[in-house]
């Protein structure tokens, strides 16, 4: 197998599982990386477009409970935890917040709340319904395995909604899955992401590098969800140490590495829709083949001082004493748009004369 040979393919062809594991060992210099990212944004463009999206975030919608918490997460942490019941906003806040997003020209937000053990999902039914009748927004909702089947087709009755079942370790890795998510249920993901994809919805679903897992588990993980036909949107996030967490002492994850994962989802999956979290790195997410980015657009959180809401670059407006709005969007337009990608036309209407 020859480096220059399985790029070029790359360019007109799905990878094999063979190729994707053979790139990412490939590619461990940055002159290499660069050449993968050459042909994973050409792919980008060629498949999908120069549109960059930006995502709105409203959280939370529903808290944690899932015991002992991931190991990584804050839930995990001696410092209060951002997922607790007192973070929790309420329907009234929750469509506030939503005004806000669609007034800066974000056409998609995401619900997002913890897993809520034994809940089938009546306060996200009622959240969805509720931002649907006061905006346009599309919606995607980000709650862990605490959907029932009943609620799928309810929001798939609703209309322009996708829902997240997102594993963040490789699911055919129990081993891994159980030691940094010891509280949690693989076999519920599982389940979920086979029910959403089943009622016609588009699925979501996430990949964490750095949390102890090889190459063959993020290829394992990659193709896992390519049995999915309804699957829409892959996030890649990082590993990033939180203070008090099990996990405080593990490195953190080198965004090359975040990079170079995304760029082979490019050359797997091709037409959804690739993420990367950072908005500090956008242009090197660009460079990668990323076309969407969720934190980076605008969002609505509970007050929290000092826990990193109070981003450089980001806009911020105490709506109440219990309510922030967060926008960052004159800092990503201008990354974006000096990148070369396009955002979409009511951000650029009414942003990029601003930036």
């Amino acid at each position: 197998m020859e480096f220059e040979e399985v790029l070029k393919n790359a360019e007109e062809n799905e990878i094999t599982k063979e190729e994707a594991l053979y790139l990412f060992k490939e590619t461990g210099r940055y002159d290499k990386a660069l050449k993968l990212f050459e042909v994973a944004s050409r792919v980008r463009d060629d498949e999908i477009g120069n549109v960059f999206k930006l995502d709105g975030f409203i959280g939370l919608i529903t808290h944690c409970t899932v015991d002992p918490p991931c190991r990584y997460c804050h839930s995990s942490s001696n410092i209060k935890s951002g997922f607790g019941l007192e973070n929790v906003l309420t329907i009234d806040e929750i469509v506030e917040g939503a005004r806000l997003i669609e007034e800066t020209g974000i056409s998609m937000t995401e619900l997002g709340g913890g897993t809520t053990v034994g809940n089938s999902g009546e306060k996200v039914i009622e959240a969805v319904k509720a931002v649907k009748r006061a905006t346009d927004l599309d919606i995607w909702v980000n709650v862990g395995p605490a959907l029932s089947e009943d609620t799928l087709k309810e929001l798939k009755n609703v209309g322009g909604v996708d829902v997240t079942s997102s594993f963040e370790v490789n699911p055919l890795n129990e081993e891994l899955f159980r030691k940094v998510k010891p509280g949690d249920d693989l076999d519920a993901r599982k389940k979920l992401a086979n029910m959403i994809n089943d009622t016609g919805l588009g699925l979501n679903s996430v990949l964490m590098s750095g949390l102890g897992e090889s190459y063959e588990d993020r290829v394992d993980h990659m193709f896992y969800l390519k049995q999915f036909e309804n699957f829409k949107y892959f996030l890649c996030t990082w590993f990033h140490p939180a203070p008090g967490t099990p996990m405080a002492n593990y490195p953190l994850t080198s965004p090359l590495e975040a990079a170079k994962t995304a760029a082979i989802a490019r050359l797997i999956f091709r037409d959804i829709d690739i993420h990367i979290s950072g908005y500090e790195h956008i242009p090197l997410w660009i460079m990668a083949g990323v076309n969407r980015v969720v934190h980076a657009g605008a969002s609505v959180h509970r007050v929290r001082d000092g826990a990193g809401w109070h981003t450089i670059g980001a806009e911020v407006k105490h709506i109440n004493d219990r309510l922030d709005f967060l926008n960052l969007l004159p800092t990503t337009v201008r990354f974006i748009t000096g990148a070369g990608m396009e955002v979409e036309p009511e951000i650029e209407r009414r942003w990029i004369n601003e930036v």
